[in-house]
């Protein structure tokens, strides 16, 4: 070795000293030459050497590692691939360490026509933050129920697709009565408590199809898939009696305890023809719920066939 290469070579060992991410060292046949376990110190590197890499992986990964080497030998280019590992599921990475799931974005590259490296960064945290946010960002903070946003983008694509298959399918807005007199009677907190138990027993009733979500302060509104004026009146008769069996724990401003019970009317409104839309049905659904409140509250209302 000249002092040149010697010199190139203590270079690179001092860069896998300094690096966090796993880096795999494979020869031209994807055999395990060299592994730096860098963060993962759970990590047995030497039962890793000599071993077939792709081998170490479950099949459907397997084959996409034995592909991106053939690819990253003949083209030069790197070879990126996202693979979720869980130990129930990678037997042989369970067998190397590995004892809880991660995500790892992986680089593979062709050093030269007989060797490789692989390199594998962690990045289960920033993944969960992104799922966490999005999340948030689908979910309304107070209630936990989905937000605006994300009813008006499931609507969008409901609709359209009851519309292309003939199917049916209604909207249920459901109005908290007397909600601005809860708060002003008693106070926020106490409005906060109405709406965070209407939407918990609301997430209870619903059927895995629908979708709940809080449309404004006292409002919400329930997509009911597959189902017609009649059931949606009948599915808002059993959120009208829901909510009246509701009973809120609350405390006074004298700091004595008290059961508020509260009631909900309803407008429901059903998809009618190819020309609806999610906007039009909400309308009919809030002119329905106009109806229902002038008429004394705690009711339903419908439209007629």
């Amino acid at each position: 070795m000249t002092d040149s290469e010697g010199l190139q070579q203590r270079r690179f060992e001092c860069l896998l000293s300094a690096v966090d991410q796993i880096v795999v060292i494979l020869n031209g046949a994807g055999e395990v030459l060299r592994v730096n376990a860098g963060g993962a110190s759970w990590l047995n590197t030497e039962a890793m050497l000599s071993r077939t890499f792709s081998s170490l992986f479950a099949d459907e990964i397997a084959e996409h590692i034995s592909s991106s080497i053939n690819k990253a030998l003949k083209s030069n280019e790197p070879q990126q691939l996202t693979v979720s590992m869980k130990p129930e599921h990678s037997f042989h990475w369970h067998e190397l360490g590995l004892s809880s799931a991660q995500v790892w974005d992986t680089t593979l590259v062709a050093v030269s026509a007989t060797e490789l490296m692989w390199v594998a960064r962690d990045v289960s945290v920033s993944k969960r933050n992104e799922q966490k946010l999005f999340k948030q960002a689908q979910r309304d903070p107070l209630t936990g129920a989905y937000n605006r946003r994300s009813l008006l983008t499931v609507l969008d694509h409901s609709v359209a697709q009851a519309q292309r298959y003939d199917w049916v399918c209604s909207f249920l807005l459901i109005d908290i009565d007397h909600f601005n007199q809860i708060n002003d009677q008693y106070n926020w907190d106490t409005g906060d408590k109405v709406l965070q138990q209407f939407v918990r027993a609301m997430l209870g009733f619903q059927r895995t199809a629908d979708f709940f979500a809080r449309f404004s302060d006292d409002r919400f509104v329930m997509f009911l898939p597959e189902t017609n004026q009649e059931q949606a009146l009948l599915a808002a008769e059993r959120v009208r009696k829901l909510a009246a069996e509701q009973q809120v724990p609350c405390i006074a401003a004298d700091g004595s305890e008290f059961i508020l019970n509260f009631t909900v009317s309803i407008g429901a409104a059903s998809l009618q023809d190819a020309q609806d839309t999610p906007e039009s049905i909400l309308k009919r659904a809030e002119e329905n719920l106009f109806i229902a409140k002038q008429s004394g509250t705690n009711r339903i209302e419908g439209e007629s066939n």
